[in-house]
């Protein structure tokens, strides 16, 4: 995947990232959860590990916390938030 370089620390990021503003402001119900943990596990597998989200999109940041960390993923990630 194409990747470009954080200045400030020579990290290299994938251009690609993943969204969380509609599909992770959700309740967990068991069908959910488990669609959603399919769509982290496959953005980790592919290559992709940066992951958007705000204080105002609801529950996506919880969400996403709380997935990450029950797929063990959450080491892998860049997760970028805003205000």
């Amino acid at each position: 995947m194409l990747t470009r370089t954080i200045p400030s620390s020579g990290e290299k990021l994938p251009v690609i990232g993943l969204g969380t503003w509609q599909k992770f402001d959700v309740d967990l119900t068991p069908e959910t959860r488990r669609t959603l943990k399919e769509v982290l596990s496959l953005l980790v597998k592919r290559g992709g590990r940066v992951i958007d989200s705000s204080p105002m999109y609801g529950r996506a940041e919880e969400v996403v916390g709380e997935l990450t960390s029950a797929l063990g993923i959450r080491d892998k990630l860049f997760l970028a938030t805003k205000v």
